[in-house]
């Protein structure tokens, strides 16, 4: 109990109670089960005067990390608290280069929690790498896109227009993720101003429409297809084109676009799938109806001989099995 006391006091700027405290009760050693002690919770909402005592007065150590590798200073950057930040970075012993555990640094975590404030402020004071990965590949621009940071990703391609491509270890780029997390004006942005490359695909094959399909992101689909004339047929590695990505996730609304505005047409994937296969798989029966009435046959059979009706069976999706025997397109309104 007096140990979350602490760490409250801390993250509440509660000085007083914390000048309460002896130094076997209030040091850096007393910690929470990720590693992270007063300085770090004080960091958050905390004021200076509360890092000054800390540091200062109880001598903790400024850039102690927890057990995921993060100093106080990611805290403050995570939280937005710009002035905290400011005296980690000056004052703390915290560098603005430093890494936690997953390779992120201040300026990731100021992108990830959308702090433009502390993004722009980073940008401008600091001589900053914003090509620094973390172990996955991450850029802050990466984490900005992700986040939905309109105004960061700006910050951050003005500051270097060389890393609008850069890609994730998977293969990536910020303009992929735009797509798949459904920001259609962060995509728009980085396609027509700063040249994101629509060409790029991921390591699996994936397209940025694959990605919005996938994800069930029709804006971002049409803008895709109608106005930088994305090939609504591409196939990923596996064969699979948007249409199979959508029905596996039950995006109907995406499929019923793609077939009667797009002209998607009905390809098989490598292992002689077509989309509807993939629907009867995953039980996505909307995405079924949606399918048939669209005009994928349901007498596709894949490369183990299986119809649709038959994989569906297999996967235990009896009412699904029906629907794709019994549905008539002109008596039932899809949903």
């Amino acid at each position: 109990m007096v140990v979350f006391e602490l760490f409250h006091a801390a993250e509440t700027g509660d000085i007083e109670f914390l000048k309460q405290c002896n130094d076997q009760t209030l040091n850096d050693s007393v910690c929470d089960n990720q590693g992270r002690n007063c300085l770090h919770y004080a960091a958050r909402r905390g004021g200076v005067d509360l890092l000054k005592y800390l540091v200062e007065d109880k001598r903790f150590t400024g850039n102690r990390r927890s057990n995921v590798g993060a100093t106080a200073a990611h805290d403050a950057a995570a939280a937005g608290n710009i002035e905290a930040l400011k005296w980690l970075l000056q004052y703390g012993k915290c560098n603005i280069d430093d890494q936690d555990g997953t390779g992120a640094t201040i300026l990731h975590l100021a992108c990830r929690f959308q702090h433009t404030n502390v993004t722009e402020w980073l940008l401008d004071t600091y001589n900053i790498d914003v090509s620094s990965k973390t172990a996955s590949g991450g850029l802050a621009l990466h984490f900005a896109v992700v986040g939905g940071d309109y105004d960061a990703v700006k910050l951050l391609l003005d500051y270097d227009r060389s890393t609008v491509n850069l890609t994730l270890s998977n293969g990536a780029t910020s303009t992929y993720l735009a797509a798949q997390e459904g920001h259609l004006e962060i995509l728009r942005l980085l396609i027509q101003d700063y040249k994101g490359n629509i060409r790029m695909k991921s390591y699996d094959g994936m397209s940025c429409l694959h990605a919005a399909a996938q994800s069930g992101h029709l804006d971002c689909v049409r803008f895709l297809v109608d106005e930088e004339k994305c090939n609504v047929n591409e196939r990923d590695y596996d064969g699979a084109t948007p249409l199979h990505f959508a029905a596996s996730q039950g995006h109907y609304i995406v499929i019923d676009w793609l077939m009667k505005v797009g002209n998607a047409v009905v390809t098989l994937d490598n292992l002689g799938g077509s989309p509807l296969h993939n629907a009867a798989e995953c039980n996505q029966i909307e995405c079924v109806k949606v399918l048939i009435s669209n005009g994928c046959s349901t007498e596709i059979t894949d490369n183990n001989g299986l119809t649709a009706t038959q994989l569906a069976k297999q996967c235990y999706h009896e009412h699904c099995a029906e629907v794709i025997e019994t549905f008539q397109p002109n008596s039932a309104r899809i949903r």
